[in-house]
């Protein structure tokens, strides 16, 4: 019996949570003034106290929490400190490997026109290109000057059709591209690894080369897609294999990103857990241990993090499979909160300014509001006399856009009415198409005439998009405002409602009642 204790304790850590928020609150403080940092240490060192007097925790652990708040506030600042003061700057000339060419304004209708005709030398009538020469938006990485390698990407525009692979010489005045806490799309750039920009660059030499392996295989799958599904298919297919959906036709992405479906193109841990869920029916088909499983599995989900650029969605996913498979293999009892604040403490310990990553932050409350809600509004809805299979896939998308509203809300500008309903339909046929685009596009890849198979699949990407654009057009959508205390507010009431609140069931009723009218309220009255 006490080594069976010893086990539930390997994989159900109840201090993880806890160490998973102090670190998180350390790192956050770095975002603001000093005097609010101290203040919020102030209140972590309180609420360690409090755990201790409670006897929640020991002395020992009480103090670790405090040394964990100061260990994430310091390691963010030096992350910011390299990031945004540290490297190459001044006029210089340096080497790099271009990773990325994409043509500025791509938006428009004519930008692809505009790039064949380029590519093909055609100028219609023209003497000369010089008025008609498209910029491209460049970025590049392997960056070297004066003999010295320099981590972090580069990026400049250039008139000049460069190739993914191609070594360039350039010269020009670099800077550093500084990474704002505030802003999303800095955050982006930072996950990304594009650390500096070069103004105007001249490009001494340009020496063809091979493109990372991450690039031919997208590049590979992506013209399989095309030529078997079509663009409109092909390239939501793509977009939802390899999360870029620079191919997708404009008007889907506009359409999904209104109704609340966007996700299903955007790579996250769904995808990570349909593969999982294919890849574990497969090896317990052939009996093949959890714990092998793992080690099986890990690789697997490292190329796929690999191929889709390290994104801390996929990286969430990917811990907590394994984590759920080693507890499985030593006969632990899983305990998701502690598998959750695993993921996050593993991801922030080597990059501590992703949690300023708007792909971390809704993966992570993605996933909290499903484990908390979902539970209890499947047997919610169970009372009321639906099916188990309906009700867990509507209790499932509820809790998911719940979690997320706010997110939403602030990023968007706007939130779908009808996205919780929607979501119950288009996530089955989004996994169903995922899936089924993975095993066609591996046996087309490896057997042209499986592109057949390819080609009946891409009958669901159509429909998912066919259904989000008719949604779209309803207009079922409604914005609000929301302030950081409003958040806060928010998050807190998700949290007493939720399954880990010890609350009485009575008062998780009336507080989640009066906030869902609260909010009800704010969104059509105001």
């Amino acid at each position: 019996m006490q080594s069976g204790q010893e086990k539930v304790k390997l994989f159900n850590v109840r201090f993880l949570p806890l160490f998973a928020a102090f670190l998180i609150l350390g790192i956050f403080s770095v975002k603001v003034s000093y005097t609010v940092a101290v203040i919020l240490l102030f209140v972590a060192a309180v609420c360690s106290f409090v755990l201790f007097i409670t006897k929640n925790v020991r002395w020992g652990v009480a103090l670790a929490l405090v040394l964990v708040f100061l260990f994430g506030f310091g390691l963010a600042k030096l992350e910011l400190h390299f990031r945004n003061d540290v490297g190459l700057s001044g006029e210089t000339e340096l080497t790099c490997r271009v990773t990325s060419v994409t043509l500025k304004d791509a938006g428009s209708d004519d930008a692809d026109e505009e790039l064949d005709a380029i590519i093909n030398g055609v100028t219609e009538g023209q003497d000369t290109l010089s008025e008609s020469l498209p910029v491209y938006a460049v970025t590049a990485d392997r960056v070297k000057a004066g003999g010295k390698s320099y981590g972090g990407g580069i990026t400049f525009e250039t008139t000049e059709l460069l190739s993914v692979g191609d070594r360039l010489t350039l010269f020009g005045d670099v800077k550093i591209k500084r990474l704002s806490l505030a802003d999303f799309s800095s955050a982006m750039a930072y996950r990304k690894g594009c650390k500096y920009e070069v103004s105007e660059p001249d490009l001494l030499q340009t020496q063809s080369g091979a493109a990372p392996l991450s690039e031919r295989v997208k590049t590979g799958a992506r013209r399989i897609f095309c030529e078997a599904q079509g663009d409109r298919s092909g390239g939501f297919s793509y977009a939802t294999m390899f999360g870029d959906a620079e191919y997708m036709e404009s008007g889907d992405k506009t359409a999904m990103r209104s109704v609340g479906v966007a996700h299903v193109f955007a790579i996250s841990g769904l995808h990570v857990g349909v593969l999982a869920a294919a890849l574990l029916l497969l090896l317990r088909k052939l009996k093949v241990k959890d714990g092998v499983s793992a080690l099986i599995l890990l690789p697997i989900f490292g190329f796929y993090a690999y191929l889709v650029g390290f994104t801390p969605s996929v990286l969430r996913a990917s811990i907590m499979v394994i984590v759920g498979l080693l507890a499985s293999h030593f006969g632990a009892r899983y305990d998701d909160v502690s598998s959750l604040s695993l993921a996050a403490i593993l991801i922030l310990l080597f990059r501590p300014l992703l949690l300023f990553d708007l792909s971390f932050i809704m993966s992570f409350l993605a996933i909290f509001g499903l484990h908390s809600l979902s539970g209890p509004l499947t047997q919610a809805f169970e009372r009321k006399g639906l099916k188990r299979g309906l009700a867990a896939a509507l209790a499932l998308s509820i809790a998911t856009t719940v979690a997320l509203l706010p997110v939403f809300a602030v990023v968007f500008g706007r939130v779908s009415l009808v996205g919780f309903l929607l979501n119950v339909l288009i996530v089955p046929l989004a996994s169903a198409a995922y899936i089924l685009n993975l095993i066609a596009l591996i046996l087309t890849a490896v057997i042209p005439a499986f592109g057949a198979l390819l080609k009946a699949v891409s009958v669901l990407p159509w429909m998912i998009a066919e259904i989000s654009v008719g949604v779209a057009s309803w207009g079922l959508t409604a914005s609000y405002d929301f302030t950081a205390a409003e958040i806060l507010v928010y998050y807190a009431i998700l949290g007493f409602v939720g399954k880990y609140s010890l609350a009485p069931k009575k008062a998780k009723l009336v507080a989640g009642g009066v906030g869902a009218g609260v909010l009800v309220i704010l969104f059509f009255a105001i």
